[in-house]
């Protein structure tokens, strides 16, 4: 990844971005100069967020989004720890009227990863493990007409992401072996969908993200949760009304999502 934007552009498209979520604003894209135009621009903007954030105290990062990364998209965003909800119901921000959710499976970690030269093997990284859940991504854009805006764009704002909701526990060995899940969706009506990992197992993304931060001098630290890819796509719910999510024969996530 190379940079293509100085740092005077990066920290005022930070700030832009930042903005928003303070205000809780959907806007118009970034001006042109504050668009990133590589992968590595619009990680630089994502982590000058954080780094705002924190000096101004107003958030920390409480988790991480991320899936295994192709040719051309990195997939490695923040959840800020205000945004964790263990609780229903739920606050949630609206998209177009609903509820935006993916189901997916969330991994919490019980001891410290800090950043090193070395590398984390697989099974240094399940030691520092604590629990898996059935979790559900909340989802929204920030901008007004995301289907107009780059994706190095949504990667500099979180890939879509508003935070996560944290259903019931479930084992380490259960979650290694759910490549496929079958779901069924219960509000108004019943709806059920074949679900698949995009990444066929949840841990290999997981596994792939430490070892990404390390190299960035990011720790990864105790009590953050990590998503690794939703299983059926983004599904729709009212407001203000619960719903209960069946994850095959894992569990249920029951929940309201107010606005």
């Amino acid at each position: 990844m190379q940079y293509r934007q100085g740092p005077v552009q990066i920290e005022q498209a930070a700030d832009a971005l930042l903005t928003r979520r303070i205000n809780n604003t959907i806007t118009a894209r970034l001006a042109p100069a504050l668009r990133p135009q590589t992968l590595q621009d619009a990680f630089a903007i994502q982590q000058a967020v954080v780094r705002k954030m924190a000096d101004k105290q107003i958030d920390s990062v409480g988790g991480w989004k991320c899936a295994l990364p192709d040719a051309d998209k990195l997939i490695a965003s923040p959840i800020f720890a205000s945004t964790v909800y263990n609780q229903s119901p739920c606050p949630i921000k609206l998209d177009n009227g609903v509820c935006k959710i993916e189901p997916e499976i969330a991994f919490r970690f019980e001891q410290d990863l800090p950043a090193r030269a070395e590398r984390y093997s697989d099974e240094q990284i399940v030691a520092a493990l604590g629990n898996a859940y059935l979790a559900l991504e909340l989802i929204q854009s920030r901008y007004l007409a995301p289907d107009e805006v780059s994706y190095l764009e949504h990667l500099a704002d979180g890939l879509f992401n508003q935070g996560v909701f944290l259903g019931p526990e479930i084992s380490l060995e259960q979650a290694f072996v759910a490549s496929e899940i079958n779901f069924t969706l219960q509000q108004f009506v019943s709806e059920k969908k074949a679900g698949q990992h995009p990444n066929q197992f949840p841990q290999r993304p997981l596994f792939w993200l430490v070892n990404f931060l390390r190299q960035r001098g990011i720790d990864v630290k105790a009590g953050q949760v990590v998503i690794t890819g939703s299983y059926a796509g983004v599904m729709e719910v009212q407001p203000d009304v619960e719903f209960s999510l069946q994850y095959g024969e894992l569990g249920s996530v029951v929940a309201i999502l107010l606005e």
